[in-house]
């Protein structure tokens, strides 16, 4: 799992001297934006795009008139050496821009501010997806139109283990793939991350025993791998638009 996961804010017309950091980052801009002086490069961010600094590089900041906020994550070692395979010089501090970073940072957000025990796993799916969007720098890469053999594998090992807890790597090594190459294919091919699809493995279980037994709602929230009865109440309305105690007696009535 990554080292840290951090949102930060920064106020309209502000500064940051010149400074370095004893780790390497990635940060994506989610909202605002500012210039940049990064070793001996002048660089303008903006809300969508995300930037690598290296260990120990000086760089210093200034903001624009509407502040800026973005999200920084200390990367794995393995992520940095999947990107270098990709050919990607991480010495130059590389940065880039595109949609799909802009859904992805409003997407990691919201898993951060759920604040429950899934939300970690969560928002390792979308770290994977940034790095391999990161990695293939926005290229329209074709497939066909079936998932390979390791893909359904993968989801297999979601559908057999949906109320358990366990990481992206645990998913990988049932693929027998890199992680971040399991989030990125799976999110082609099924079209959703591998998080948000657990966590709907997860909701349509407990609506068929809450049709089908007299558990206790509470009791069914941890059968089904939720933290509690609010957590089971609250991803339950986002998927059903109704409670579940309000669909057990529309199920049962």
């Amino acid at each position: 799992m990554f080292a840290a996961l951090n949102v930060m804010q920064y106020q309209p017309h502000g500064a940051m001297a010149p400074h370095a950091h004893d780790h390497a980052s990635l940060n994506i801009i989610v909202a605002g934006g500012f210039q940049e002086r990064i070793g001996k490069d002048d660089r303008v961010y903006a809300r969508g795009q995300i930037a690598y600094c290296p260990a120990g590089v000086t760089h210093s900041q200034k903001f624009g008139k509407d502040g800026a906020r973005q999200i920084i994550f200390r990367p794995q070692d393995s992520w940095l050496a999947y990107l270098t395979d990709c050919n990607i010089n991480l010495a130059d501090a590389p940065y880039t821009g595109a949609a799909l970073f802009h859904h992805l940072g409003d997407r990691l957000l919201d898993e951060m501010a759920h604040r429950d025990d899934f939300s970690p796993f969560a928002c390792e799916g979308i770290l994977l997806e940034i790095i391999a969007a990161l990695g293939r720098n926005g290229a329209t890469v074709k497939t066909s139109a079936n998932p390979p053999s390791w893909l359904r594998a993968a989801r297999e090992f979601l559908h057999e283990n949906a109320d358990a807890s366990f990481s992206m790597a645990r998913v990988a090594q049932a693929a027998g793939r890199h992680e971040i190459h399991v989030a990125r294919e799976f999110r082609r091919f099924y079209g959703t991350s591998v998080g948000a699809y657990l966590r709907r493995l997860r909701t349509e279980k407990a609506a068929q025993l809450l049709a089908a037994t007299q558990e206790t709602i509470t009791d069914i929230a941890l059968d089904c791998g939720f933290a509690s009865h609010s957590h089971l109440c609250r991803e339950f309305k986002a998927r059903f638009g109704v409670t579940p105690s309000r669909y057990r007696a529309r199920t049962t009535s």
